[in-house]
């Protein structure tokens, strides 16, 4: 690269004392974290797209906390308390965004979250187990019941119109919402802007090294060298290539695709429904849209990628479920004009990683696929624990 001048050395690309790599949902809000706690605090937000790329602005802006189907895998897996304590890091994230960003112009509405289960053997395990789950999540959300059945919506609606239902269940919880991710992101954009956090947007950082009296230095093509006191990496699932080789937490790329009709007549649904343990998901968008994404699980090794594009194999998946779900019609390719994939970071556990992986460079992400939901509770938490370290700033 040219050298910089004097001009950009004393501004653009001065040394900060903190420096943020990613500008997705969990850095932005650690930025704006940092600055209300200490607003002289120098805070440079670095991003290597001229958008917020990753799976901040690229998910299918669901506010929730899991399905019963998914939350009771989580129990045997991992046990009540490491199960009750992830949907409450989730739900204590999405009740932050509804008291702090409802309010304002992100498409909020909280219709509440369904979980769709169509096979005989898992309605009589859930229904089963389903006071159990109830009762080691009414101490997080408060309700007796946080998952109810039900048997009148316009979902099982649009099977007993048109043809005889397979064996089903409908299960509602009130405390989800969805929302325009777009929309949050430039807010929390704009919202920095006017706290003074300054940013680099389109040059990728290349790699991270311990500096001198502390200061890290961070190296990409697009600047050069910058050094920083502290640095949060907040890239998620792209945070591998930025960390030590024997940082101890696993951190797996993961795509996801999504799927957006064009307007469809006389449309009903509405809310957030999940099915397969999260796996798959769809909701209205507007009154007459309807999105429908995930199925991961069905490309196998083929989803395990940081690469953003389409994948054949759980599209038609996709296609195949709304043909069983919605028999009303024929649904094809032709219907989901708008397409995108967006890349998660999975791991060995559900809960977010927040720990340091060298002096000074403090790693906040592996969100699961619920960045919405954990986002805020992430950032907060990240913005603690660096100024518990930040003492002389340069």
């Amino acid at each position: 690269m040219p050298r910089s001048s004097y001009w950009e050395q004393t501004t653009f690309l001065r040394s900060p004392d903190v420096a943020i790599i990613g500008a997705g949902l969990t850095g932005l809000q650690a930025a704006l974290e940092l600055k209300r706690r200490q607003p002289d605090l120098d805070v440079l937000v670095m991003e290597r797209a001229a958008i917020p790329r990753g799976a901040s602005t690229r998910n299918a802006g669901f506010a929730c906390f899991g399905g019963p189907t998914e939350l009771l895998a989580d129990l045997d897996a991992y046990g009540p308390e490491s199960m009750a304590d992830t949907v409450r890091k989730r739900f204590a994230g999405i009740k932050a965004l509804e008291k702090n960003f409802a309010h304002r112009d992100i498409d909020w509405v909280k219709d509440g979250g369904y979980e769709v289960i169509d096979d005989a053997e898992i309605i009589t395990q859930v229904r089963n187990r389903l006071p159990e789950l109830n009762a080691l999540l009414r101490e997080v959300t408060g309700l007796e019941e946080t998952w109810v059945e039900v048997t009148e919506t316009n979902f099982l609606k649009s099977w007993t119109d048109h043809a005889a239902p397979p064996s089903s269940l409908l299960l509602h919880n009130p405390l989800e919402a969805q929302l325009h991710p777009g929309k949050l992101v430039t807010l929390l954009l704009n919202d920095c802007h006017r706290a003074g956090i300054r940013f680099l947007f389109g040059g990728e950082v290349e790699s991270l090294e311990g500096g001198a009296a502390g200061a890290v230095k961070i190296r990409g093509a697009a600047w050069g060298t910058l050094h920083a006191s502290q640095v949060l990496v907040t890239v998620n699932a792209f945070a591998r290539k930025l960390l030590p080789t024997d940082f101890p937490e696993e951190i797996r790329p993961v795509r996801n695709q999504i799927l957006l009709s064009d307007p469809l007549p006389d449309f009903k649904l509405r809310g957030c429904y999940h099915y397969h343990e999260g796996y798959v998901y769809f909701r209205n968008v507007g009154n007459d849209r309807l999105l429908i994404g995930g199925a991961r699980h069905k490309a196998g090794a083929s989803s395990e990628t940081d690469l953003f594009g389409p994948n054949g194999v759980p599209e038609a998946y996709l296609l195949e479920k709304l043909n069983e779900w919605f028999p009303g019609r024929t649904w094809t390719d032709a219907d989901f004009p708008t397409r995108w994939s967006g890349i998660i970071a999975q791991g060995d556990g559900k809960s977010p990683v927040l720990r340091y992986a060298s002096d000074n460079v403090l790693v906040a992400g592996r969100l699961a696929g619920m960045g919405v939901a954990l986002s805020a509770d992430l950032g907060r938490r990240a913005a603690e624990k660096l100024l518990e370290t930040t003492t002389n700033r340069p």
